[in-house]
């Protein structure tokens, strides 16, 4: 096949999968405040509204602006969405400690207060330390190195997830899951990544960026048809 005509299919997918993404965004932003869940989660409907104004954003001005002011606008943004996932993962394990606890005031009662209030820093810890073994496991001097923060977050995700299944099903328990989904798969990707740059094969790069891109749309989708507003709002 000619390189310009791969050229032009990549170029196809990426706008197929820009226009799907920002479409389910949008529906998603929509439902989130017509159904009242933004008021109970309003750092996680922040996230979404910013990765829906970035997507708009870098896609409008793309080829507009120097390529290095593109960037340096990239990185800003990298930074806003690690502190917007930061407080994501803050809000998602208060909202878990409140059905941890609820509203017992027995002995028992106070064990499980005293547990679920340490289980945040024991699945911080244990993220941390994923972090550190995975990063291990990567090529040292890989051509492009995986991102530790994106590493680090995929597996707080994770084990938020993993704690949430102590709780009933709630709007937190399926907010957690299109988080630990995407990082399922995202982890792997990091390493599918890597080892492409390390081996130059940019079809394999290509291919795992495409499923970390396509498990996005999955999970918005998730949430898209999960998130009712049929819970009782005082504990999300």
């Amino acid at each position: 096949m000619h390189p310009f005509a791969i050229f032009i299919s990549q170029s196809t997918i990426n706008t197929l999968l820009w226009t799907i993404s920002v479409a389910l965004e949008l529906a998603l932003f929509a439902a989130l405040f017509s159904r009242g869940i933004a008021r109970r989660h309003p750092v996680f409907t922040a996230l979404i509204g910013f990765y829906l104004a970035r997507s708009v954003l870098l896609y409008i001005i793309f080829n507009h602006i120097p390529l290095a002011a593109y960037h340096a606008l990239y990185d800003n943004l990298q930074l806003v969405d690690l502190a917007l996932q930061a407080a994501v993962a803050i809000e998602i394990a208060i909202q878990l400690m409140r059905h941890s606890t609820g509203a017992k005031t027995t002995g028992t009662g106070k064990r499980l207060t005293l547990r679920s209030g340490l289980m945040p820093a024991a699945l911080l810890a244990l993220a941390i330390l994923c972090t550190i073994l995975a990063a291990t496991l990567l090529p040292a001097h890989a051509p492009i190195p995986a991102d530790r923060a994106q590493l680090f977050f995929s597996f707080l995700m994770i084990l938020l997830f993993v704690w949430a299944q102590t709780i009933p099903a709630t709007l937190t328990r399926n907010i957690a899951a299109g988080f630990a989904l995407y990082g399922i798969v995202n982890l792997s990707a990091s390493f599918g990544r890597t080892y492409a740059a390390l081996h130059q094969n940019a079809s394999a790069y290509a291919l795992w960026s495409y499923a970390t891109a396509g498990i996005y749309i999955v999970a918005v989708l998730y949430w898209l048809l999960t998130l009712k507003s049929t819970e009782a709002p005082p504990n999300g």
